[in-house]
């Protein structure tokens, strides 16, 4: 395996690239841009207070009789799991992208 080239000197500031969040940056050889606008606002988390039972991953067709849903309590628990799992899980992508300086901070 060949050397990569390596941008920084080991300063203990750190390197920076991109002095000012309107220069132009790119990686993988695609156009380059500035940093990205903050992105929209997340909604509040949801909070789960019944939580009782097992989580049924393996969900069913909805209803079709009104009112429309899920077929099991534990089947709509279990969407809201995961909603709230994809909830945090983007947040933390947000809080990564902001911290590298790809997006601007809300």
């Amino acid at each position: 395996m060949t050397n990569p080239c390596v941008i920084g000197d080991g300063r203990p500031d750190g390197t920076t690239v991109g002095a000012t969040t309107s220069d132009l940056v790119s990686f993988h050889g695609v156009t380059p841009v500035d940093q990205g606008a903050a992105l929209t606002t997340q909604l509040t988390s949801i909070t789960i207070t019944d939580a009782a039972g097992t989580p049924d991953y393996a969900l069913s067709a909805l209803t079709t009789s009104s009112p429309y849903g899920l077929a099991t309590l534990a089947e709509a628990v279990t969407l809201l799991y995961v909603i709230q799992n994809l909830q945090v899980r983007v947040a933390e992508i947000e809080a990564r992208l902001e911290e590298k300086g790809f997006v601007a901070a809300n």
